[in-house]
């Protein structure tokens, strides 16, 4: 049964394709080698299998499942909540704030010692956004019709009364000035007149006067709308972008390391990347983050549970130290380890984190015969331990010697694959090592 299988695996940077249609099946408990000149994609393989680069196309799946954190409805529920709230946002911002508070807060606010009504505030708002015309208490008796935004007023009355009956006349004149043939010419005036009462609403002494007028009325009945329009299209946009970016992050973020790991996959680099200034155990500790429970108050108090999870996992980095043979050199700084043992180091950092197939990228570049040779048996160790293994490597004694299949790259095609006999007489991969002159 195939633990890993790359199907058609194709990874563009732009205009490069790094690897095309490249398929393979890793078996469990199987060492699979993957070989090839420089540049041939091999790394670039590892990389989007562990979350680094993102395939263009192609399937890659583990353990028969996609490699990849599930689509559930909480995802799309964070995605609309969101889209909600960057779109309420956006049609907040969308609002004009400063005529939003003359209209609210400073019409009911006379001063200091004066109640302020949040009702009335309310109220005004209301009127605000549905454009109605209110009305301003001015000193005296005096009483001031303005628009809810209070930049404009309409007339004056001298009680409340009159104020009322005079911004009943305006709001008829706002709703008919958008209307064709509001104005009609009677005598040697211009009027415009109520179609429910025939009441005279206005006479104008010219027809410029009177479209002068209306033409200022219609402006006053179409700002409502323009700012209904404007906060629906804000809240639209803002849904769409939010929901849009939630998504777009949630996608990205669906084949982290991260989730690799949980997976249970685990890597080295081809070139070291160990904390070189944290001693050797403390580099082990650091693939265990992620099987420590407890919250972060829980491990800054030093509860008794903490401590036993803590010292479970000093145990465990300890027994991996002495299974890469590097038992003795637990309290040194990685930066002052040989090599090799650096190397040896990185692979019992990826076994911290407990995987079921481990990457190992050139474990073996650098390393004298020697060290190349016990790596062969650390390499053989993990298999018994029931792990399966992918391996990229240049040194062809250690990739012979060691694995059970072999698929080799050539400028990020698939040219080869089978047992190490079958690709040491396949003459496409001959060619690709040392030059179709000598095959001929």
């Amino acid at each position: 049964m195939a633990i890993l299988k790359l199907d058609k695996l194709t990874v563009r940077f732009g205009g490069l394709t790094a690897v095309e249609g490249v398929d393979c099946a890793v078996a469990e408990k199987q060492i699979f080698s993957i070989i090839g000149p420089n540049g041939a994609g091999k790394t670039t393989v590892f990389n989007a299998i562990t979350g680094i680069y993102e395939p263009t196309s192609g399937a890659i799946t583990f353990e028969g499942r996609a490699l990849e954190r599930p689509l559930t409805w909480r995802v799309l529920a964070m995605c609309a909540l969101v889209g909600m709230l960057t779109g309420l946002t956006a049609a907040a911002l969308s609002v004009d704030v400063n005529a939003l508070w003359r209209a609210t807060i400073k019409r009911n606010y006379a001063g200091p010692g004066e109640s302020f009504s949040s009702r009335a505030a309310v109220a005004d708002g209301w009127s605000y956004l549905q454009g109605s015309l209110a009305l301003d208490h001015l000193r005296g008796d005096r009483w001031a019709v303005r628009t809810a935004d209070g930049r404009r007023t309409l007339g004056y009355a001298a009680s409340l009364d009159e104020a009322s009956q005079l911004r009943d006349r305006f709001n008829r004149l706002i709703a008919l000035a958008v209307t064709p043939d509001a104005v009609r010419e009677q005598g040697s005036k211009w009027v415009v007149v109520d179609p429910d009462s025939d009441a005279e609403l206005a006479s104008f002494d010219s027809a410029e006067d009177a479209q002068a007028v209306m033409d200022k009325y219609a402006a006053i009945a179409r700002e409502p709308a323009a700012r209904r329009r404007m906060a629906l299209a804000t809240l639209v946009l803002g849904i769409a972008v939010g929901a849009a970016g939630t998504w777009t992050v949630w996608h990205r973020a669906r084949r982290t390391p991260e989730v690799i790991s949980r997976a249970g996959i685990a890597r080295t680099f081809q070139n070291i990347r160990l904390f070189q200034n944290m001693t050797v155990l403390e580099n082990v500790l650091t693939g265990m983050d992620r099987h420590l429970h407890g919250g972060v108050i829980r491990m800054a108090l030093q509860l008794p549970g903490i401590r036993r999870q803590e010292q479970k996992a000093r145990d465990r980095a300890a027994e991996l130290l002495e299974f890469v043979g590097l038992a003795g050199k637990a309290t040194m700084l990685a930066k002052n380890l040989p090599y090799g043992d650096q190397r040896r180091l990185e692979i019992a950092r990826a076994l911290a984190t407990s995987p079921r197939l481990v990457l190992l990228d050139e474990p073996a570049a650098g390393m004298n015969p020697a060290e190349s040779l016990e790596l062969n048996g650390l390499i053989k160790r993990l298999r018994e331990q029931g792990l399966t293994v992918m391996l990229i490597e240049h040194h062809m004694k250690v990739v012979m010697g060691i694995s059970d299949h072999i698929a080799v790259l050539e400028y990020g095609v698939k040219i080869g694959e089978g047992t190490p006999e079958q690709v040491r007489a396949n003459p496409r991969v001959i060619a690709a090592y040392l030059g179709s002159e000598e095959v001929s």
